[in-house]
């Protein structure tokens, strides 16, 4: 219906796209020059990374390529960056290493993505941020006090914190996944939920890659961390693509130690709560001040009002810290039920479930 419409018109209903949805109608042969001199025009660097990517989707997997690809990539952010003035260069990078990042996990979370794929962007990702890291013309864009900053918290492309609410997200999907699969007792997950295993299991296996230590300060006192994330999927439940990261970042499996994990957070944060009443009325902060005034003229308005209070947040309920036996089993890897193989590959074949049947990950 869109290719019938006059080019103004169409121009008109363009501009209330997003990119997204740009994209789409990119793929109609109809619309395809319509809309891509409105993606040049609009979202240009958009563009630009799709298309490198795609070629490098379709090229041979090749060293050589990928450096090049990989290269292509950051001169697009520095000469954008380089016609900005000097006091924005810092936010055009982080904005447009942002669409980056945002661009190359929607690619792989993408149902269409050939085999294999997430293993050859892993490493496009680590080269480009190996090149951010060894060339002083390219960090200085991003941050002119580099060498004189602090590096706690360093900048560099594609570390695991940009990418940890998406491990989150994949490892609630995957603990609803298999809830449902035992509550209707099916013993295949239907067609939509094997698309959703797939993309997960290759999330697990880029987002494992990404551990790769290129400095030496760059998992310190970090949020994003490898523990945090085995924390995450243990509490959750979802062993596959725990085992699945684990073997991608080439970090042993300890089932004892990861439960450890879990038991000792929850003893800091409890041990954190008790001793908070005293801090707060001792030497309280501005802002812990600030929020106390605030707690205390909601109590009254609650009062006032009759109503119930609200539930605690989940973080603060005591279930949230324990790890079901039914996880600690899946992971304890026992004769013909499991076995967990770490190679130069990263083969993982692993036996969840008698109603969650899994296949070999290679």
């Amino acid at each position: 219906m869109l290719h019938k419409l006059p080019t103004e018109l169409l121009c008109v209903v363009l501009k209330h796209l997003c990119y997204d949805d740009l994209d789409e109608l990119h793929k109609i042969s109809g619309l395809e020059p319509i809309v891509r001199h409105h993606l040049l025009r609009h979202y240009r660097f958009h563009y630009q990374v799709s298309s490198l990517l795609r070629i490098f989707e379709s090229s041979c997997e090749t060293e050589e390529r990928r450096d090049n690809i990989a290269n292509q990539l950051l001169d697009l952010i520095c000469h954008a960056v380089e016609k900005c003035p000097k006091y924005d260069h810092r936010n055009k990078f982080s904005d447009l290493l942002n669409i980056l990042e945002t661009t190359v996990v929607k690619r792989i979370l993408a149902h269409d993505i050939m085999p294999h794929v997430e293993d050859e962007y892993a490493l496009l990702c680590l080269d480009i941020r190996y090149k951010y890291l060894h060339q002083p013309s390219i960090r200085v864009l991003h941050d002119p006090k580099y060498r004189r900053r602090s590096t706690k918290y360093p900048l560099a492309p594609f570390l695991p914190r940009e990418y940890t609410w998406v491990w989150r997200r994949q490892c609630a999907n995957a603990a609803d996944s298999l809830y449902n699969s035992k509550r209707n007792k099916l013993l295949m997950a239907p067609v939509k939920d094997k698309d959703r295993r797939q993309s997960r299991i290759r999330f697990a296996r880029f987002f494992g890659q990404l551990f790769k230590v290129t400095s030496l300060y760059l998992e310190s006192n970090l949020d994003g961390t490898f523990e945090e994330c085995v924390r995450e999927a243990l509490v959750i439940g979802d062993v596959e693509s725990l085992l699945v990261m684990c073997a991608a970042a080439e970090r042993p499996v300890d089932v004892m130690h990861m439960c450890m994990m879990v038991n000792m957070a929850a003893e800091q944060l409890w041990t954190y709560l008790e001793t908070f009443d005293d801090w707060l009325a001792t030497n309280p902060t501005p802002e812990q001040r600030a929020r106390i005034e605030l707690n205390e003229q909601a109590q009254q308005q609650r009062q006032q009002n009759m109503q119930e209070e609200l539930p605690p947040p989940e973080w603060l309920l005591p279930d949230r810290y324990k790890v079901a036996d039914d996880t600690k089993l899946r992971l304890t890897v026992r004769g013909k039920k499991g076995s967990l193989i770490f190679n130069s590959k990263c083969v993982c074949q692993v036996e969840l479930t008698c109603s969650f049947v899994l296949t070999t990950i290679s």
